[in-house]
């Protein structure tokens, strides 16, 4: 499936409001904070950094530090961000609606990184 990058933005950007609005009001703010990025695909260096098997697919990525590892003093620190691959996710989808799905479940997953829980959390969860 192919869509303009514009139209993924638009995708992407209302699946955002409508998982923020459904986060309690106490985890929100914190979640509203993260900056969220659409790119083609991932550079080698985000590959690098998401610690990927050989021929893994990378739909997202966090990048930043999670709100369990930061200290009060903590002031100086880049913005977190998400960064979603427009690519690996259309690749991924053979209809808008799976699309919708799948970026769904890569900005949740990505979230959980910044609330503090692992890959291995999310396996055990069953949320991954």
């Amino acid at each position: 499936m192919r869509l303009s990058p514009e139209r993924f933005e638009q995708i992407a950007f209302a699946l955002a409001e409508e998982i923020l609005a459904e986060l309690p009001l106490h985890l929100r703010a914190d979640a509203e904070q993260v900056i969220l990025e659409i790119e083609q695909q991932p550079t080698p260096q985000q590959r690098d950094a998401a610690d990927l098997e050989p021929g893994s697919t990378l739909y997202g990525l966090y990048e930043g530090v999670p709100l369990v590892e930061r200290r009060p003093n903590s002031v100086l620190l880049a913005p977190d961000r998400i960064t979603l691959f427009q690519g690996p996710l259309q690749a991924g989808a053979r209809t808008e609606a799976e699309l919708r799905l799948q970026v769904r479940r890569t900005l949740i997953h990505e979230l959980a990184h910044h609330f503090g829980r692992t890959d291995e959390e999310l396996l055990e969860r069953g949320r991954y």
